[in-house]
């Protein structure tokens, strides 16, 4: 790079002195000007620089001075500026737009101001003002740069972008921006406030004022109507901003409708039952705590009715969960159908539903209501190819007399649901302040319940079961008792519901069967006669799959042969699972044991049903209900019915038991209709095995 200018005093003219000279030259044009300022004589040649100069391309004034102007530029600028320097020599001021060498080799961007030097109407040089364009380049590069970053950045965005002028108008819109108003053609004037939802107008333009007197930009929601007539729901940021002196609000739009309608679902889910739509548990206990307001404010009564679906479980295992569900749905739209205005259903869990009555009248009212529940329930639910029928138990309890908050009341009505329930079911139950030692019976023997086993509570009675011809004992049915500390015996009758409700059963089952086989093998291994001991499965054990296993691993383990256990099911269990159970009760049969179908003519099979259990059933067990009422005096009524039931099950090579034989008249009837075998308090109620190891000895009645 050039270090040392060459100079050619020789060239310098007289006239090019007298200009370096003037000391208003120097002063005004050279010295006080930020710029690069220099004069070129007619040549060329730098005759004078200011300080600038030196400051800026890095050479002292000597190796300035009387240098020609075209070795300070690269080779590839030098043919341009001749073409210039021309013009300017020739009378015509000239802007140029150059590079120069600094001292140190780097190159400078300047722009040159080349005006002509005019002394007696003739050119005699030129006046050069340089200014350093190195920075204002870089900050033009550097602005493109972020214009070009930004335009990226914001056409590209997620989010609309827009600017909108004091009129209204948009000037300007990112491609989000108008996909989220819905037009296409980026060029349609657009007035922002017309797609505003026009009930969303009002606010926002009392928004906008805000923002006029506001330093901050403002967050806030509204409605945008699309081109198409769609809606939307927009989150917004706005602020103020001052372009060519004049205000205008700039603003990025995001499109949130589906997060306010996820939200807008949550908001439902949270307070309605997934599968009925009916309010839930949190929103029936908001809507109850304003009924008690309005109820204590207007003086008026009010009823909870809580309600359980009557062996709802029993559809479920049976059919499945899928089943189980359309039928829910089937029986909150029913139950919602006898529903007043103001009433309110909920299902607050599982099969269990509950009412909440405002401005109810007497009980009498209340009953009406009950009766008028249970009684819709009686027509069949037509679900895929299935006819299920359900009932229902329903608990009542009234403010002010039976609570005057919505826990108690609550508490209360499902205090009388487990009353209805004791009762048969079916049917409902007014709470009576007697309840709440029944209520703390059942909680506490629901809690106790848990460690029955553990703690050796539970105890096997028998009953024996004895041949009408003979009167010797034939078999015994194994029933269970739970010997609680402080109930002290409690009947399968109160416990086994609980059992179910908890899942205990399978537990307890598999404890009975155990139990059972142990005493049964000892009892013959001690040398007492070998007889047959029934158990009674609940449909719900009889539909596990591990029942078969666990009975064979029961025998296998005991050591008792499977001839002398017998196996105890319900009608009902066997309609209402019949493909199911029928293949295990042939599985079970192929292994010796004896199935008896227990409590006949409770359920709703009718006698012609029976042929269907032709080689499944070996037992029919008639239920005490027709046995209490034989009599010599009514041969028309549950006599013929008896006699029927036992010619019937011969016919189908079925052996009868009589359940419940109290009587001498009754063992007499039966005799006479040819009953096999007979179960009762007239020969003996249930005892432990201790008591019945003596009764077996003997053998006789």
């Amino acid at each position: 790079m050039v270090n040392t200018l060459i100079k050619n005093p020789q060239n310098v003219c007289s006239s090019t002195n007298a200009i370096v000279d003037s000391d208003l030259f120097y002063r005004s044009l050279f010295e006080y000007n930020p710029d690069m300022v220099f004069y070129l004589d007619i040549h060329g040649i730098i005759a004078k620089a200011n300080g600038a100069f030196s400051e800026t391309l890095g050479y002292t004034q000597e190796e300035i001075r009387l240098s020609p102007l075209e070795q300070l530029l690269p080779v590839s600028e030098i043919s341009i500026y001749k073409e210039t320097f021309k013009k300017v020599i020739a009378g015509e001021t000239q802007y140029a737009y150059t590079t120069v060498l600094h001292k140190n080799g780097n190159t400078i961007d300047i722009s040159l101001d080349m005006i002509p030097a005019i002394s007696e109407n003739k050119v005699i040089g030129i006046f050069v003002i340089a200014k350093d364009m190195t920075n204002i380049k870089r900050s033009a590069i550097r602005l493109a740069e972020s214009e070009l970053k930004f335009s990226s950045i914001v056409e590209e965005a997620l989010i609309g972008v827009y600017i909108v002028q004091e009129d209204g108008k948009v000037s300007y819109g990112n491609k989000k921006f108008y996909e989220i108003v819905g037009i296409t053609d980026s060029r349609t004037e657009v007035y922002f406030r017309d797609y505003v939802h026009p009930e969303d107008r009002p606010n926002l333009d009392s928004l906008g004022k805000i923002l006029i007197n506001s330093e901050k930009g403002i967050t806030h929601a509204f409605r945008i109507v699309k081109k198409d007539g769609s809606v939307l729901h927009i989150e917004s940021h706005a602020a103020n901003v001052y372009l060519q002196n004049k205000l205008h609000v700039v603003g990025s739009l995001q499109d949130i409708t589906e997060r306010k309608e996820a939200e807008e679902l949550n908001e439902y889910l949270a307070y309605h039952d997934f599968l009925t739509d009916l309010p839930n548990q949190r929103s029936f206990y908001k809507k109850m705590e304003h009924a008690l307001i309005s109820s204590k404010t207007l003086q008026q009564k009010l009823t909870v009715m809580f309600l359980d679906l009557d062996r709802f479980k029993y559809v479920n295992d049976t059919l499945g969960h899928s089943i189980g569900d359309k039928l829910l749905k089937k029986v909150s739209e029913r139950l919602n159908m006898y529903l007043r205005d103001d009433d309110v259903l909920a299902r607050i869990g599982g099969d269990e539903f509950v009412a909440l009555l405002p401005n109810t009248g007497n009980t009498n009212q209340v009953v009406e209501y009950a009766q008028t529940i249970i009684e819709s329930l009686e027509e069949p639910f037509h679900i895929e190819n299935y006819e299920l029928f359900i009932t229902a138990s329903i608990g009542i309890s009234t403010f002010p007399y039976d609570g005057e908050d919505a826990e108690t009341l609550i508490k209360h009505a499902d205090s009388a649901l487990y009353k209805a329930k004791a009762k048969g079911k079916n049917t409902y139950q007014i709470f009576t302040s007697s309840m709440n030692i029944e209520a703390y019976k059942l909680f506490a023997l629901e809690s106790d319940l848990r460690k029955a086993l553990e703690l050796n509570q539970l105890e096997l009675y028998y009953q024996p079961q004895y041949s009408v011809g003979t009167q010797q004992i034939i078999g015994a049915e194994a029933l269970i008792r739970w010997n609680h500390p402080e109930w002290g015996l409690v009947s399968p009758g109160e416990f086994i519901p609980i059992a179910e409700e908890t899942g205990m059963i399978i537990e307890i089952g598999k404890w009975i069967k155990e139990t059972a086989c142990f005493q049964n093998k000892a009892w013959q291994d001690a040398g007492l006669p070998a007889i047959p001991i029934s158990i009674n499965l609940s449909a719900h054990r009889f539909l596990q799959k591990d029942l078969l296993e666990n009975i064979k691993d029961i025998l296998a383990k005991t050591k008792l042969d499977p001839k002398y256990l017998q196996v105890e099911i319900v009608e009902t269990s066997l309609l209402e699972n019949e493909k199911v159970v029928f293949s295990i009760l042939d599985e079970l049969r192929k292994i010796g044991i004896k199935i008896f179908m227990d409590d006949f003519g409770t359920g709703y099979s009718s006698l012609s049903s029976l042929k269907r259990f032709k080689k499944r059933i070996d037992t029919l067990k008639i239920d005490q209900s027709f046995i209490n009422k034989l009599s010599r005096t009514n041969v028309d009524g549950s006599n013929f019915f008896t006699k029927t039931i036992i010619e019937l099950a011969h016919h189908l090579e079925m052996d009868v038991v009589a359940e419940g034989v109290e009587t001498t008249e009754q063992l007499e009837i039966l005799k006479e209709y040819n009953c096999n075998h007979i179960q009762g308090y007239l020969f003996s109620k249930p005892i432990p095995a201790d008591e019945f190891a003596a009764l077996l000895k003997y053998g006789r009645f």
